[in-house]
């Protein structure tokens, strides 16, 4: 019986799994986004979109609190905090949505945002209007919504994070911050809803370790890296993503 039950989860999906984890753990650490932006699509290919977001829910909320730790010195809170009551505000609307429409649906959703974003970053389009009240509380209740769906609401914050006057260090800052609530709320979604088996916590647990050792060289990356390298990354990796997950 323990051999059975050990098949079960030690096997080719896991593999596949433990790769993608260590190297979007990389992307992660790197960017300050991107947790979920590779793992979901491939997770849902193997266990289909509700059991692969609340896996990468729990997966990546490790590595978003610790990063978020580390960097929350430089955050800029008078334009977070609405972004964040936001996330935490439509998040549960997006997950409605998720339980309720067909899977195929969410997969393609999931490939249409994330391209749809890389395509105007892609443009040299940025956001130069208002960063008050108004306009951060639609970032957070955009990311929100699509997050629930999807899990992959971070694509929305990249976009108006990377469009802002400030460093590179703050609008990293200001992004791993708004994804540490992502994922909390994303798990939070998930465990409403019902999606956290046994099977599917003991598989998150088993890919935690490997999701963070990729955080922490991400990390690593980022301090040796030039920090010109920062949007181009994070750009490839949202084109790729897109792509991948629309065509596949």
């Amino acid at each position: 019986m323990g051999q059975l039950i050990l098949a079960d989860f030690f096997n080719f999906a896991f593999a596949v799994s433990a790769f993608v984890a260590v190297s979007n753990g990389m992307i992660h650490g790197y960017t300050g986004f991107g947790g979920a932006l590779i793992i979901i699509p491939v997770l849902t290919f193997l266990f289909g979109p509700i059991e692969a977001i609340a896996i990468v829910g729990l997966v990546t909320m490790f590595g978003a609190v610790q990063l978020a730790r580390k960097t929350a010195h430089q955050t800029k809170w008078g334009e977070i905090i609405p972004i964040c009551f936001g996330i935490a505000a439509f998040t549960p609307l997006g997950a409605w949505f998720l339980y309720h429409i067909d899977a195929e649906i969410v997969r393609r959703s999931m490939g249409g945002f994330i391209l749809l974003f890389a395509l105007i970053l892609l443009s040299g389009w940025n956001y130069r209007g208002d960063r008050g009240l108004c306009s951060s509380s639609f970032v957070g209740a955009v990311a929100g919504s699509v997050n629930g769906l999807t899990g992959v609401g971070g694509p929305p914050l990249g976009l108006y994070f990377l469009s802002s006057p400030y460093s590179v260090e703050i609008q990293r800052a200001n992004i791993v911050f708004c994804i540490a609530v992502l994922t909390v709320s994303m798990v939070i979604a998930s465990a409403i809803g019902g999606a956290y088996s046994i099977d599917v916590i003991i598989r998150a647990l088993l890919l935690v370790p490997i999701y963070m050792s990729g955080v922490w060289l991400g990390s690593y990356f980022f301090m040796l890296a030039p920090k010109d390298y920062f949007r181009r990354v994070a750009l490839i990796i949202l084109i790729l993503t897109g792509l991948f997950t629309l065509v596949f």
